[in-house]
């Protein structure tokens, strides 16, 4: 064999070599992307029912609430918290959902509230992201069970209610829940098209600039302007 002949078989080795381990690597993620998501993170749960479904039990405290805005713990059965919710209440309440309204500004569960009123939800998302630990949650890391710093996965979105053939958008929710209820990569399963939002817009850095603020639990009359 002369030595062009020899360089030719190399390379021609060496390609296929190079094809099995695109092929090899190909099958792998296809097999991880196929892995089922976990039974309590189906899009049509809410947050309450998911809580319970995964913990065995909810509650609600609504730790601050103005005409505004509402921040409520949503926690298990041991009271640690699953869910820290920051909801920004609409300037107008529509006729047809003040009644439901009223029960939520009192204390009701949202999506529960709604839910027994027979309105179909949808919830449209803004962002789904993590945020960096911080020494200023500390009082939501106590919350949560006194867990270490770490990140926090955040989803937002709006809250809409459709009966009637009409729909609304009611409120606008972000959601920070605890490391060991949803990950980033849980809400990347919950939502179809979750890559579309993992970006930070303008708009979006605005905001976590006010939920981030209403982490740390420190609520005072500038609040609500935040």
């Amino acid at each position: 064999m002369n030595a062009k002949s020899h360089i030719f078989v190399l390379a021609f080795l060496a390609i296929l070599f190079s094809a099995s381990i695109s092929y090899a690597q190909h099958g792998h993620d296809q097999t991880v992307a196929s892995i089922p998501c976990d039974s309590t993170l189906p899009a049509n749960l809410l947050n309450s029912e998911r809580i319970e479904k995964k913990f065995g039990a909810y509650g609600i405290d609504v730790l601050y609430n103005s005409p505004h805005l509402r921040v409520s713990n949503l926690y298990d059965g041991k009271k640690i918290t699953r869910t820290l919710a920051i909801v920004d209440y609409p300037e107008n309440i529509d006729s047809s959902f003040s009644k439901e309204h009223e029960q939520v500004v009192n204390g009701g569960s949202i999506g529960s509230t709604f839910k027994a009123q027979g309105w179909k939800i949808e919830k449209k998302t803004i962002y789904l992201g993590e945020l960096s630990p911080s020494v200023d949650y500390n009082a939501l890391y106590k919350l949560m069970g006194n867990v270490t710093p770490q990140k926090l996965s955040i989803w937002m979105y709006i809250f809409y209610i459709q009966k009637n053939g009409k729909e609304y958008p009611y409120v606008t929710i972000s959601e920070i829940y605890h490391p060991d209820y949803l990950s980033l990569a849980d809400l990347r399963c919950i939502s179809n098209d979750a890559d579309v939002h993992l970006k930070q817009t303008k708009a979006v850095t605005h905001k976590l600039k006010k939920v981030t603020q209403l982490m740390t639990l420190k609520f005072n009359q500038q609040t609500n302007n935040k």
